[in-house]
């Protein structure tokens, strides 16, 4: 459907999926690395609990050295439950590694006829990307599966606190999250899509068919496991190809596991974006509760989002 929502005055031409209620199906995917049943178990209980039903294909646990499946076959799995009516929601089992190498497989053009949300992150920035570049439709940038395998105690509260965001999100209640305390720089009220994902997914999809649309877009960067350096490379590339001038706002997320050399490159990552994006007056917010951790909450791409007052807030039904 096309959405437009009274508190949200500006016109939004993005095509939402259907939200989901109780009895709908999810069925799980895994465009990257492999699955095991007993990882997917919980959380498969979790939305079931929910009133999800939860399709698992037997060829979600494919096997192709790391990946689930070869590139064919897990082309093929996204394509045939995007073919099958009876699924709303597409949801990623994990990260890792191998979506850039599935992802010119998937029929994008039946979510045209027939939307359904497309859920994860990571390594789904480039599923996240491409729907937005090619066909203008909404996604999901949510936890995935794998992250409640084998959780207890603050680990679980926190997983299930990620999942529970996620369920709210398909079932189109507003989202609101409270940025008040957030380290924000020319803060300012601002409206918009938001778009990204992983900075090092989306920087490896720079000029490709799953490069999403930055203009006039609020984008969301987050990552894990990467060098100062690498860091500081990425924002120069999203600096000098002359994306960052194209943004309303940039929101960052969790950078989590950073590393440096014995020879300090001498920022971490928080200063590396504040010096790459000082030229411009857009708000930067940062301490988005996003990301490779396990209160990884849901954010909604191309669904209108609002800042106003240090809330950020998501759109519903």
């Amino acid at each position: 459907m096309i959405k437009q929502q009274s508190s949200f005055p500006y016109i939004c031409i993005v095509i939402i999926p259907p939200y989901l209620k109780p009895g709908d199906t999810i069925a799980l995917t895994a465009t990257a690395r492999s699955i095991t049943p007993q990882q997917i178990e919980p959380s498969v209980k979790f939305m079931e609990s929910k009133g999800f039903k939860i399709l698992i294909d037997p060829d979600l646990f494919n096997v192709h050295n790391q990946f689930g499946g070869d590139d064919n076959e897990r082309a093929e799995l996204f394509n045939k439950l995007l073919r099958n009516p009876d699924v709303r929601a597409l949801w990623n089992v994990r990260g890792g590694y191998g979506t850039g190498r599935m992802v010119d497989g998937i029929q994008f053009d039946l979510l045209k006829q027939d939307p359904k949300w497309l859920i994860g992150f990571s390594d789904y920035t480039v599923i996240h990307g491409h729907a937005d570049r090619q066909i203008g439709m909404a996604t999901m940038h949510a936890t995935m599966p794998i992250f409640m395998y084998e959780k207890s105690g603050k680990d679980y509260e926190d997983v299930s606190m990620a999942h529970e965001s996620l369920y709210k999100a398909l079932s189109g209640e507003e989202l609101n999250y409270d940025l008040r305390e957030a380290h924000q720089l020319k803060v300012r009220d601002f409206e918009g899509e938001v778009v990204g994902g992983n900075l090092s997914v989306l920087i490896s999809i720079l000029g490709t068919a799953s490069e999403p649309n930055f203009d006039n877009r609020i984008l969301f960067i987050e990552d894990l496991d990467e060098y100062y350096y690498h860091i500081d490379r990425m924002m120069q590339n999203l600096k000098r190809s002359g994306r960052l001038a194209k943004l309303k706002a940039l929101l960052v997320g969790s950078f989590i596991q950073m590393h440096d050399h014995q020879v300090s490159f001498g920022m971490n990552e928080r200063q590396i974006i504040v010096e790459h994006c000082k030229e411009y007056d857009f708000p930067i917010i940062f301490d988005v509760n996003s990301g490779h951790h396990l209160q990884n909450m849901a954010i909604p791409f191309g669904v209108p989002a609002k800042f106003q007052n240090g809330i950020l807030t998501f759109a519903g039904r």
